[in-house]
């Protein structure tokens, strides 16, 4: 179903590549690209030309009919640079454009590929009337910002951020990649960003990045940057995530066996398979380093004496990829120099002997699981801990300028009263306040040389003092009178203070006709 548009004059260059939710499965999302453009930072729009504002219209287009077909929604993400998001007229030129085409602005990603130095206020103010729009932001993997991620948070209105998934593609000659990718991701996940992995061209890659956490998964596995048509019978044929690329929940209390003798594996399972672990087993450091990059696992035993890889080596990468787990060493050989530098160097929880005695290994394995659970439980605390302090001190920092901002009001105000005060004690013409209780509590000295024979004017009562014919003022029934007083005629006005019926009294004005000012 193609929305009412004509889409004859717009470009037919361009492609969509699926997005995929690694919870649910589903195609979610679609990366629209241009054909036979290569820009190498994967960006959309690099200009407000006629040419890009079309392409971006026609993507608009397709996407909105897609969601509406299909009875779900899809984001449509794109590149674009960072100089085209902060000009003010594109605010306005995509508000405009998404109201023609029916896009729902939330349906929109915005992938960010270039940020270099600071952004003008002006940009900032663009960004943020898109964002005001509904509009979300990525940043792109080509983005150098992406290494800056805290600070690129506070600079830019953020949603999520996109991962390169080469840094993965070959876990055992290279497993820091795994543990930088995981950094990368729970940092995101604190700073409340979704996680989407580009460029997957294999399976094992693609469990990896699910492993770490991802929360979307793109690249040439699920599907290549198609045209229009193709899209859409991809999108009609359903297609989903086979269930070996969702994110489960993890499983509890794993346990990874390393050994390069099946005979030692089988029985070390058969021993332990009665206390309720998932058991993993691999007969080698590589092996076991591909299981690493996969599962989560709270507790390793590895062997040392092993070909290609030793036990201590092994260990080491594995500290890199799973720091929180703990790790255990079963030999019968007693290379004691590499064990102990392992174990000084935190590789290695403990160090067991072969042959083992069961109850002794499993007591032993027990207590490393405990170890576990214990640490779990401390870096939970100590993040909620530390997350609550956080608050508080952003309490406490909003608190204080709060209390800063009522003292410089008050300071102000009191300025403001006592300039107030004195200008209405010099004023020439005379002044005269009755509070709500019918008492004077403001004379001018005007007002104080008008009335010299009641002495100071302050603290009496208004009909007691003042002339009969200032009544009608006093009681409300007038607003307005003439006085004769020291042979000068005034007229005298009741001004209501605190609103129409004067809440908080009044205010009479004397003003001498014929007097020179």
């Amino acid at each position: 179903m193609e929305h009412p548009r004509n889409l004859a004059a717009a470009p037919s260059t361009l492609l969509y590549q699926p997005r995929f939710d690694c919870r649910s499965g589903l195609l979610s999302g679609v990366h629209a690209s241009l054909a036979g453009l290569d820009r190498g930072d994967g960006t959309f729009l690099d200009n407000l030309s006629g040419a890009g504002l079309m392409a971006l219209r026609e993507a608009c287009v397709r996407v909105a009919g897609w969601s509406e077909s299909h009875g779900r929604p899809l984001a449509l993400t794109l590149g674009a640079h960072i100089e085209v998001l902060c000009l003010p007229e594109f605010a306005t030129q995509l508000h405009a454009l998404l109201v023609e085409t029916r896009l729902p602005p939330q349906s929109l990603e915005l992938e960010i590929v270039t940020l270099y130095g600071d952004i003008s206020e002006a940009g900032e103010r663009a960004l943020q009337q898109l964002k005001n729009c509904g509009v979300r932001f990525t940043l792109s993997a080509a983005s150098p910002a992406c290494a800056h991620l805290a600070w690129t948070r506070r600079l830019l209105p953020l949603d999520g951020i996109e991962v390169p998934s080469r840094l993965v593609d070959d876990v055992a000659a290279d497993p820091e990649g795994v543990a930088i990718i995981r950094a990368l991701v729970t940092r995101a996940h604190k700073l409340g960003l979704s996680v989407c992995a580009k460029d997957v061209g294999a399976s094992r890659t693609a469990s990896v990045m699910v492993a770490t956490g991802c929360d979307l998964l793109q690249g040439a596995l699920f599907g290549l940057p198609l045209p229009a048509a193709e899209f859409e019978a991809l999108l009609a044929a359903d297609t989903r995530l086979d269930n070996a690329h969702l994110r489960g929940p993890r499983p509890e209390r794993t346990l990874l066996l390393v050994d390069d003798e099946e005979n030692i594996l089988s029985s070390l399972r058969r021993l332990l398979r009665r206390d309720g672990y998932t058991i993993l087993t691999a007969t080698g450091g590589l092996a076991a380093l591909e299981l690493l990059a996969t599962h989560p696992v709270d507790v390793i035993i590895s062997d040392q004496r092993m070909p290609g890889m030793t036990g201590v080596e092994f260990l080491r990468k594995a500290k890199d990829m799973h720091p929180d787990s703990v790790r255990l060493m079963l030999s019968g050989y007693s290379d004691l120099q590499s064990v102990t530098d392992a174990i000084n160097e935190g590789a290695i929880y403990k160090f067991l002997s072969k042959p083992w005695d069961d109850a002794m290994l499993r007591a032993n394995i027990e207590e490393a699981f405990r170890r576990k659970l214990l640490a779990d439980d401390n870096r939970r605390l100590s993040s909620e801990l530390k997350d609550a302090n956080e608050a508080l001190a952003r309490i406490n920092t909003q608190l204080q300028e709060v209390l800063a901002d009522q003292q410089r009001r008050l300071s102000m105000e009191e300025a403001a009263l006592g300039i107030t005060q004195e200008a209405l004690a010099v004023a020439p013409q005379p002044l005269i306040g009755i509070d709500p209780s019918g008492m004077i509590a403001l004379a001018n000295d005007a007002a104080g040389r008008l009335f010299p024979e009641q002495g100071p004017l302050i603290g009496q009562g208004g009909d007691e003092a003042l002339p009969a014919a200032l009544a009608p003022l006093l009681d409300g029934s007038a607003r307005e009178t003439d006085l004769v007083c020291a042979g000068r005629q005034y007229h005298v006005e009741a001004h209501p203070l605190g609103g129409q019926h004067g809440e908080r009294g009044l205010l009479l004005s004397f003003t001498c006709e014929g007097c020179q000012t």
